[in-house]
């Protein structure tokens, strides 16, 4: 008889300690850490044909209920300052499309930049998923 009143109390034991309230697996956190951000979808060199357009695709981690206008330069052969374009309300991308002049020689060059990006309501975006806008360029080459 004492060894099944023993036995009951180690089990009763046992069972009410994994009714602790913190146990270990229940600590899982799933908030979104990330801030939402803009890149450029491929840092790959971009080679197009004099008088055709280049495009450079930009993406963003995640959707947003509003417009959000990211603004780029190019420099280079081609030199355009505060251009911008703008990523639609609950969408994820947007293309550049660049007018290569007809006049450039085979192997000119031209950098792309990613400088800022905005939120309707004026909220500032990361630029690049790990926040250095500096790596956000491309380079655009004739062939």
């Amino acid at each position: 008889m004492r060894k099944i009143l023993f036995l009951f109390s180690v089990i009763s034991v046992v069972l009410l300690q994994s009714c602790e309230k913190d146990s270990p697996g229940d600590n899982y956190e799933f908030t979104n850490t990330l801030p939402p951000y803009v890149t450029i979808q491929s840092l790959k060199t971009v080679t197009v044909v004099a008088g055709e357009s280049a495009t450079v695709n930009l993406q963003m981690r995640t959707s947003l209920q509003q417009k959000v206008t990211a603004t780029y330069k190019v420099d280079g052969a081609i030199k355009l300052n505060d251009q911008t374009v703008v990523i639609e309300r609950d969408k994820t991308t947007a293309s550049i499309s660049i007018l290569v002049p007809a006049e450039l020689a085979v192997g000119s060059e031209s950098t792309l930049t990613l400088v800022k990006a905005v939120t309707e309501s004026g909220e500032t975006l990361t630029i690049g998923q790990d926040n250095v806008a500096a790596n956000q360029k491309v380079k655009i080459v004739v062939k």
